[in-house]
């Protein structure tokens, strides 16, 4: 998975896309806990310029977004964060 974010990272740079513009929206949630308005949070990361309006946006009582600026570091522990789940897995077995 560390792979994939540094070729979707270096994809964003080769295809001009600049760092302001690359969100990452993620969190320990599933979809039908959001659309049955269950207790849910994300994260959402990037740059000011769209990071504050969408998490706003996004925000219900339900539902917490935080915002947070460093857009690499929290790619990166997601991914890092699967490979432990996997890991975690695969000792237990």
């Amino acid at each position: 998975y560390i792979s994939i974010i540094g070729l979707k990272i270096h994809f964003a740079f080769t295809a001009n896309v600049p760092l302001e513009n690359i969100l990452y929206l993620g969190g320990p949630n599933i979809a039908s806990e959001i659309y049955h308005r269950e207790y849910a949070n994300a994260r959402i990361c990037g740059s000011d310029k769209w990071r504050k309006p969408l998490a706003k946006f996004l925000r219900q009582p339900h539902f917490i977004v935080w915002d947070n600026s460093d857009l690499v570091t929290h790619e990166v522990m997601g991914g890092l964060k699967n490979v432990y789940a996997i890991g975690a897995g695969k000792a237990s077995v």
